[in-house]
């Protein structure tokens, strides 16, 4: 391989974007392309702009860092076995988020109960105020939603999506992700106020 050609194997992020070696700035779609052709460096790049979100969606389906790490690679894996079928003119996240939430709802079907994990060490709850037996039942609350109630709770407040981004990313209508949300509120609210009620 010639130097320039090794050169043009070479890439890194910056914001957005993906950069080759040689300063040429590819957009996503560009990038995508590379990794149809088979460059797995290409791909690299793609698992590292998408890893820590793929984990956090995986998190707040299955509440067990462990899980969400091996779903979030399998997926990621998944995904480059099917990239050739993806069609390029399209945004990746949205596809590839397919996949993800079908991983994570195969492996909570597999998965006779809900394994505990310390609320401590899950680090989607950000709120270090809340009182640990609140997080639990916030947590038991989220669990015992519909799917489709679960799915965007933790797009809305966990990965902090718009609306418009989840319709996009779950292939929704936007009433449709506003309604979900709205009951998914309430029946949470309902939750807390009625464990709230019983430590009176």
């Amino acid at each position: 391989m010639s130097e320039e050609a090794a050169l043009q194997r070479e890439y890194y992020l910056r914001k957005d974007r993906v950069v080759m070696a040689n300063e040429k700035t590819l957009s996503e779609k560009e990038v995508i392309l590379l990794v149809k052709r088979g460059d797995r460096g290409a791909y690299r790049l793609i698992v590292e702009s998408y890893m820590q979100r793929a984990y956090y969606i995986a998190l707040g389906f299955v509440r067990n860092a462990q899980d969400a790490m091996d779903i979030s690679q399998e997926s990621f894996i998944k995904a480059f076995r099917r990239i050739r079928s993806f069609d390029s003119e399209r945004p990746f996240f949205p596809w590839f988020y397919k996949l993800l939430k079908n991983l994570c709802l195969d492996h909570l079907k597999r998965r006779s109960r809900i394994q505990e994990v310390p609320l401590e060490e899950d680090r989607v709850l950000k709120d270090e105020h809340e009182d640990r037996e609140m997080k639990e039942v916030l947590w038991k609350g989220i669990e015992r939603l519909p799917v489709e109630q679960r799915e965007v709770i933790i797009l809305r407040y966990f990965q902090q999506l718009s609306y418009q981004e989840i319709a996009e990313v779950t292939g929704k209508p936007i009433g449709t992700v506003m309604s979900s949300l709205y009951y998914a509120k309430k029946r949470l609210k309902e939750m807390i106020k009625k464990f709230l009620s019983s430590e009176k």
